[in-house]
């Protein structure tokens, strides 16, 4: 398995490397910007590894990532290339449903779960790729995908480099 600071230097440099070729081809600032947002949140707060334990640097949020390493094992599904990343989007969805149910019921907000969930079907049902409203949530899902992306190959090649030449 590749170390941690592997994982983010190649994920810097691959971050840095996609965003010049979009660029290159013309994609819009805002949506390569969203798309850095994306891709530096999956490599630093949300990647592959949260399931072994919420790191350090994630400070506050390491209440937010702590259920998340109790509920999936390490190399399970959070390292599935398909599966990993909407893995953790529908654990951050669900999550935040749930701080907003506890929120609501303490009276400190007024909008409810099913209200959350209402919004979110109707903003998943209306989905269309052409609208500009979407892009740029694209753009950040797209940069948090290719961010999990390097980091499964990066595991992979290092578990095979081991296989082969066992240090």
């Amino acid at each position: 398995m590749a170390r941690g600071r592997f994982h983010d230097k190649l994920n810097y440099f691959m971050g840095v490397v996609v965003s010049g070729i979009l660029i290159g081809f013309g994609v819009d600032l805002l949506f390569v910007f969203f798309f850095l947002i994306g891709h530096f949140f999956s490599t630093l707060v949300f990647s592959p590894d949260t399931d072994i334990s919420p790191k350090k640097r994630s400070g506050i949020l390491q209440f937010f990532l702590y259920p998340y390493s109790i509920v999936f094992r390490h190399r399970g599904i959070s390292h599935s290339i398909f599966f990993g990343t909407l893995t953790r989007i529908f654990y951050g969805i669900i999550f935040f449903g749930v701080m907003i149910f506890v929120f609501h019921k303490m009276g400190y907000l007024k909008y409810s779960v099913k209200s959350y969930f209402d919004t979110l079907s109707g903003f998943i049902g209306d989905f269309d790729y052409n609208r500009e409203e979407y892009r740029p949530l694209i753009c950040f899902f797209s940069g948090m995908f290719l961010a999990d992306l390097f980091h499964i190959i990066a595991d992979r090649f290092s578990s095979l480099i081991r296989k082969i030449k066992p240090w």
